[in-house]
């Protein structure tokens, strides 16, 4: 038997199986349509060139309210006010 097949606990399989059967599709079909078509986007690629993404650092930072000044230092109160 193939090792990777070896190493998949039999109740996977099983779910697998019945995955499949549910769907009408056999187990190969299944398993493929959770695969990716290109083996390429299994890879998170960036969604824009940089100039977009500090175009929108540049508007969101224009849309945005004035901070508070930031006063040099954070009390320990300041940092964990919301844990108990």
């Amino acid at each position: 038997m193939n090792q990777t097949l070896e190493g998949i606990k039999p109740e996977t399989l099983t779910l697998i199986n019945s995955q499949a059967k549910s769907l009408g599709i056999s187990v190969d079909e299944y398993l493929r349509g959770l695969l990716p078509a290109d083996h390429l986007e299994l890879g998170l690629g960036p969604d824009g060139a940089d100039e977009d993404f500090e175009g929108d650092m540049a508007a969101f930072a224009e849309s945005s309210d004035t901070p508070a000044p930031f006063p040099g230092t954070y009390s320990r109160e300041d940092i964990y006010f919301d844990h108990d």
